[in-house]
């Protein structure tokens, strides 16, 4: 129950953190239409890849942590080596900084620099919290930093900074919260020793890969549209991977909630009770998912009217990006119970196909068809990680009891919202009130169907609502 309760806890502060993020979405387009959008997500972009090498720090320093009670240096020894390298990266960013401003089309090789280094603190705090199984104060403590984003984004759009003030309001907020980070963790702070380095060097040697696959899945294309096709067409494509990564915030909770837990069961061999953890992680993570594809196939156009009537075209790029979404939850769960049973080189494998398949896809299907070829290279990307986590959680764990009755019910339900939606449509004017009632509506009718049928399901949010 305790677990539930996390998982909860931390699925609401991603709600509120992802309405949030939306709100910083929809304020880029408003004020500075797609193109606007498309300049403010590849510094995003810039930004995640360089910081890349100090990702896998994260995973490690969350491990480690979570493998004792007891107090260890593991979260300094991460947080000087994550800043080592964030110094070495900013010298690098500042020595070519004509080629990064020229990238961006705007002089921000300094905020890229200062945005890097605030990040990777942030990362490192976040990351001491889930080691210390505070899952759901983790949640919230990221949560609270994107609101203040929010809110300093818009008083330094407001005060005439144009896009670029999209990007002093990131870098105050991760700077304030990084520092608030470190000193609420203040009693991990120990004098680490040469172990406590090597600890989490073994670990972040195979979790780094896992990391640079996040990379890809999220930013790949970002980097390669980029390249080849207009801050519009990226504008529109963010939004569409925006919308589709909110329907995956079920299936990102249970994911961080299931690896600490995973951790201590895989130091104690309890496989047992590994694959019914896992049956229930795969129950859940498509349950938004599945009826955001479908309800994309019939809204999604309308959906994107949100931001400007501009991003309607980006509809068909929308269910690409869902479908990538939905295929890349399943394999997430089985992914996550793989880091966390202690099986990083095996993970590490499985990434590196997705990557070098992701990377190919990407340069190749943009350079052909544009911003289709990003969303179809994302998504037979995905098919194939899932196919190989698949593959490897049967040979570890044995067989695990996929529950393909409810996955079965949550199609259907989401087949009866369609329906329903299909004779609405008709009967509403178009317009962004009526856009948001019909996605309520739909809501609700594939929540009545799903828990009316799924009495498996239902036993579940009838447990998490007594907490």
């Amino acid at each position: 129950m305790r677990r539930d309760r996390t998982a909860v806890l931390y699925f609401l502060a991603q709600v509120v953190r992802s309405v949030v993020g939306f709100g910083t979405t929809l304020i880029a387009a408003r004020y500075f239409g797609a193109g606007g959008l498309g300049i403010y997500s590849q510094v995003l972009a810039l930004l995640f890849w360089l910081k890349l090498p100090s990702n896998s720090l994260t995973t490690a320093i969350s491990k480690r942590m979570s493998e004792s009670t007891d107090r260890t240096g593991h979260f300094t020894a991460g947080l000087v080596a994550a800043l080592g390298y964030g110094l070495a990266i900013a010298a690098v960013i500042l020595m070519f900084r004509d080629l990064v401003n020229g990238y961006l089309n705007a002089n921000a090789a300094v905020l890229l620099v200062a945005l890097i280094l605030g990040n990777i603190t942030f990362d490192i705090v976040k990351s001491g919290f889930v080691g210390r199984k505070r899952v759901a104060v983790s949640g919230w403590f990221n949560t609270a930093e994107q609101i203040l984003r929010l809110v300093a984004q818009v008083a330094f759009v407001l005060g005439g900074t144009m896009v670029i003030g999209l990007v002093y309001g990131h870098v105050v907020s991760l700077a304030v919260f990084a520092v608030i980070g470190v000193v609420l963790l203040r009693d991990s702070l120990r004098i680490p020793t040469a172990g406590d380095f090597d600890d989490l060097r073994r670990f972040a040697q195979y979790s780094w890969l896992g990391n640079l696959k996040g990379l890809a899945l999220s930013w790949m294309d970002i980097l390669v549209l980029g390249l080849f096709v207009g801050n519009e067409f990226v504008g529109i494509y963010q939004a569409s991977w925006t919308l589709a990564s909110f329907l995956a915030l079920t299936s990102k909770s249970i994911g961080t909630t299931l690896f600490p837990e995973m951790s201590a069961l895989g130091a104690r061999e309890s496989y047992d009770q590994a694959r019914s953890l896992l049956g229930d992680a795969v129950m859940f993570a498509g349950v938004f998912l599945i009826p955001g594809l479908f309800g994309a196939l019939v809204v999604g156009d309308r959906v994107l009217e949100i931001y400007e009537q501009e991003f309607a075209m980006g509809a068909t790029i929308l269910v690409l990006l869902i479908g990538a979404r939905t295929v890349h939850a399943f394999g997430n769960q089985l992914m996550t119970a793989l880091n966390g049973l202690d099986y990083p080189e095996i993970a590490f494998r499985i990434n590196a196909v997705f990557f070098a398949t992701n990377l190919v896809l990407n340069v190749a299907l943009v350079y052909y068809f544009g911003w289709y070829g990003a969303a179809v290279a994302t998504l037979t990307s995905t098919c194939v990680y899932l196919a190989g986590a698949w593959y490897a959680i049967q040979r570890i764990v044995g067989g695990i009891d996929i529950p393909f009755r409810e996955i079965g019910i949550e199609i259907f339900a989401s087949l009866v919202m369609v329906g329903g939606l299909v004779v609405v449509l008709p009967l509403v004017p178009r317009n962004v009130f009526t856009t948001v009632a019909v996605v309520l509506v739909g809501a609700g009718i594939y929540g009545i169907v799903l828990l009316g049928l799924s009495t498996r399901i239902r036993g579940k949010v009838r447990a998490i609502a007594s907490l």
